[in-house]
């Protein structure tokens, strides 16, 4: 392996991490909910009771790029927003709490193999042989727009599309995570209701 496969594969196990941590999946879910306002009222104050709520109480946690060590999410958001990394100089909202989530995870998927979103959504299919072994960041080449002009016109449509390919595989990826937190946090408040039913209809046992 060169230094620069082994630097990928290094920030590949940690973006691994982050986005198999299932607080800071819940609070980057919150952002998106939010954002987008699709999921309507009860969708949005789900996530917030049953995921929001939760995540924060549980002190998440993400995992650094650089170093590979846990950091507690409130803490790299805090410090993020410090004004020229003056001490006590941050002030955050909760939505930028969350909105910092999210954006760890879009740097997480961006450091992770396109096999590995097929694993992430719960596929054993494998990749089509044009995507194999290749990380995200690869659908986009680092080309300045100075040497994009130069470029052939074939080349040129042949970033455009691959750059097409990764931003559907983002958004895609997206949808996936809020629709399957949305369901599970309706069906939380599901179980929740039934249980109260059951409760008052039952007594205590």
């Amino acid at each position: 392996m060169t230094n620069n496969n082994e630097q990928k594969e290094k920030a590949r196990e940690v973006a691994l991490k982050n986005l198999a941590e299932a607080p800071l999946m819940d609070l980057a879910t919150a952002y998106f909910v939010e954002k987008t306002g699709q999921y309507g009222e009860a969708g949005s104050s789900a996530i917030e009771k049953f995921k929001y709520f939760p995540a924060m109480n549980s002190g998440a946690k993400v995992y650094d790029f650089e170093t590979g060590k846990e950091v507690n999410v409130m803490q790299n958001a805090l410090l993020g927003s410090r004004q020229d990394g003056k001490r006590y100089s941050g002030n955050i909202s909760e939505y930028k709490i969350i909105e910092s989530c999210a954006k760890i995870m879009n740097q997480s998927l961006d450091r992770v193999k396109v096999q590995d979103i097929l694993e992430l959504i719960g596929s054993d299919e494998e990749v089509a042989d044009a995507y194999k072994d290749k990380y995200l960041s690869d659908l986009v080449p680092q080309v300045s727009q100075e040497e994009f002009e130069k470029l052939p016109e074939n080349e040129k449509k042949e970033i455009a599309k691959s750059e097409e390919v990764y931003g559907k595989i983002i958004s895609g990826y997206v949808q996936y995570l809020t629709g399957t937190k949305v369901s599970e946090a309706l069906g939380e408040r599901t179980n929740a209701v039934k249980g109260g039913l059951e409760k008052m209809l039952c007594g205590e046992k």
